[in-house]
């Protein structure tokens, strides 16, 4: 066995850069590296080894060069900040044909010289050493961290990605199934740096993710194992979930869903709807679906139906009766959605105009009616305060005032009961108690001053809404709210009117 001393010696002074490597790697291995790492001969070699990765040489004479050097400051935190100077001083033209260097090791520390000079690395010659990677995971994560680093949208590194897939032909009997495995690899690596990443991630990534899968798996053929076809499913819907937490925005569009379309395409319509409810996939697909039901909500809200983002939910859920029945229950709980987008989420036929003209002049007796529930809501509590409190002290002092103020009482609680049976006969109804705490909606709440804004919020009185004969609620007169933080005024009943 050699000694350091030896090994210092072969490092220093070899005669040629395969030697000297060696020579490193031996000390590396031995763990002797940190007892020569201050020796004025390692040095040397370091200064030599360094020209060996100068722009002159050979692109694999390059890079195992700077893989070496890597290799040695991550072994000797001492001199890393030394080699990474060398590195830089020796590097100043591009790197590739990484996937050539037979040692996954070398490749790994070669791959992490991106982060030294990031100038000397494309995106093209990362991404077909991301794609051809074979068997070193670290290795492809590395040049997938660095595609997604360098990139100035990460649209630009799945555009390079994508180039780079295409390229790779497999010479195996299921070349559907070696690509889906290759595939699903570089998309969990994409995923994690996704996650990670503060880049802007750019509108055609959707695009740019169903044009690998479709244009790939045409070339190739689709798996033939349904094992490798449902990873895959599930390896899309867990990248396609990364790229809507990192961009909320791409939510509302229909194209960030089209991958999932695509392989939604490889099953009948009964097996993709068991494979979305109960399958290994079935939890990154119900995100997925949880994503598009998010955005379709927010454009409903505002006003907007969208028929292609309604189509993206069948695919998340499984069919479109599942995606009806979401569109239903959003159309039944969030009464403030305008109503023509409210009836294209219910699939309401559309109201004639005699029809809508009818509804519109109902709909003002309906405001009219809620304000007057309301306010007999409020004279009906004060009736029983008068009654339960001030009708016994006036029998006392003011015998003459007490018919008086006893009739008072009996025609509120008489108008209380007669407004009680036009608000049944209307299908009205009160929901909220003034008092309560809720986190604000714009479809169901006023504040009562002008510019007050605040996610939380406190009733000052409650919603009038009124239950359609198809069963859905449609909010006829806003909560007035304040925000939370303010002292709650003494509250009155607000459940409805009474006598």
């Amino acid at each position: 066995m050699d000694t350091s001393i030896d090994l210092l010696s072969r490092f220093a002074d070899a005669a040629d850069p395969g030697t000297r490597r060696g020579a490193l790697i031996d000390l590396i291995k031995t763990k002797q590296l940190h007892k020569v790492a201050s020796n004025e001969a390692f040095q040397r070699g370091l200064g030599r080894l360094a020209r060996s990765a100068q722009d002159a040489g050979q692109d694999t004479d390059r890079l195992l060069g700077v893989a070496a050097l890597l290799h040695a400051a991550a072994t000797a935190p001492s001199i890393r900040a030394s080699v990474e100077s060398l590195v830089r001083s020796a590097v100043s033209g591009s790197l590739s044909r990484l996937h050539e260097l037979p040692d996954v090791h070398d490749r790994l520390y070669a791959a992490r010289s991106w982060r030294v000079v990031p100038a000397a690395w494309s995106l093209d010659a990362l991404a077909t050493a991301a794609a051809r990677e074979e068997s070193g995971e670290a290795v492809r994560k590395e040049c997938i961290e660095a595609i997604v680093g360098l990139a100035t949208k990460i649209e630009k590194a799945v555009s390079a990605l994508r180039e780079a897939l295409l390229a790779v032909t497999f010479e195996t009997k299921k070349p559907g199934d070696s690509l889906a495995r290759r595939l699903n690899r570089v998309f969990a690596a994409l995923t994690d740096s996704l996650s990670r990443s503060h880049k802007p991630v750019g509108g055609d990534i959707g695009r740019e993710i169903s044009n690998l899968v479709e244009r790939g798996f045409r070339a190739a053929g689709r798996p033939e194992s349904p094992a490798v076809r449902v990873d895959v499913v599930e390896h899309v819907a867990v990248l396609t979930h990364a790229i809507v937490r990192a961009d909320f925005s791409l939510a509302g569009h229909d194209k960030t869903y089209e991958a999932l379309s695509v392989v939604s395409e490889w099953f009948r319509a009964r097996e993709w709807e068991q494979l979305c409810e109960s399958s290994k996939a079935a939890e990154a697909i119900s995100r997925v679906r949880d994503d598009v039901a998010k955005s379709l909500l927010l454009l409903a809200g505002a006003g907007k139906p969208d028929d292609q983002l309604r189509r993206a939910l069948a695919t998340a859920a499984g069919s479109r009766r599942r995606a009806d029945a979401i569109c239903r229950k959003m159309a039944m709980e969030h009464p403030g959605i305008p109503d023509e987008v409210r009836d294209w989420l219910a699939r309401v036929s559309p109201r004639t105009r005699i029809a809508s003209a009818v509804e519109s002049r109902e709909r003002s007796i309906d405001e009219v009616l809620a304000e007057l529930l309301i306010d007999m809501t409020r004279l009906a509590s004060a009736s029983r305060v008068v009654r339960s409190d001030v009708l016994p002290d006036v029998s006392i002092v003011l015998p003459q005032s007490m018919h008086a103020l006893s009739r008072l009482t009996d025609l509120a609680d008489s108008m209380a009961n007669k407004l009680n049976l036009v608000v049944a006969w209307r299908s009205l109804r009160i929901r909220g108690t003034v008092g309560q705490e809720v986190e604000f909606s714009p479809v169901e709440h006023r504040f009562s001053t002008a510019g007050t804004r605040s996610r939380r919020v406190r009733l000052l009185s409650p919603v009038v809404e009124r239950v359609s004969e198809d069963g859905v609620p449609r909010v006829v007169l806003k909560a007035a709210v304040e925000p939370a933080s303010r002292q709650p005024e003494p509250a009155a009943e607000a459940g409805g009117v009474s006598a």
